[in-house]
């Protein structure tokens, strides 16, 4: 992050670069680049807080029943090498308290009066995922085998599900 001393010390060949870093228009006069800049750097830092509250709330305990279909569900990650990454064809896997927080959104464990967390509310959560149209997760091999977790592939939902149930039920 550069600070604003920092942007207006620079010259506009340097401010142009900045914008090339960020992948944002490089194109005017300093007073037109260094607001673009700043405007830049708040939104991520707001994007960052923002999932820093998330993987906070994901962290947070829940109950028992909460705590057995997540465990089982890295259990089964870890076994057959595979995990949920954010959209299609992406290097971004999902980190484990963005799973938690999807699925005590999707299910308000823990309040008042709300049923308790079940095998078939986390599969329907984490097929569905959505984020309100922030993207989806997919299923990606994360081994050397280059496996592919599609319908058409022995390797797909059915699959998972059935070793999923299998690692909760032993839990």
């Amino acid at each position: 992050m550069y600070t604003l001393i920092q942007l207006s010390q620079s010259t506009k060949a340097q401010l142009q670069s900045i914008c090339l870093e960020y992948r944002l228009k490089s194109s005017g006069n300093k007073s037109d680049l260094i607001p673009r800049i700043r405007f830049h750097q708040e939104k991520i830092q707001k994007e960052e807080e923002a999932k820093k509250q998330l993987l906070a709330n994901g962290a947070k305990p829940r109950c028992e029943e909460f705590e057995k279909i997540i465990r089982a569900f890295q259990l089964w990650c870890e076994k057959e090498g595979f995990a949920p990454f954010k959209g299609y064809l992406t290097t971004e896997k999902v980190h484990i308290n963005e799973v938690r927080a999807a699925f005590a959104d999707y299910n308000s464990e823990g309040e008042e009066g709300e049923i308790a967390p079940n095998l078939s509310d986390f599969f329907f959560c984490l097929f569905n995922w959505d984020a309100d149209n922030k993207g989806s997760w997919d299923i990606y091999d994360t081994t050397e085998q280059d496996r592919e977790f599609d319908c058409d592939s022995e390797y797909n939902s059915d699959w998972l599900v059935a070793g999923m149930t299998e690692i909760y039920k032993a839990l």
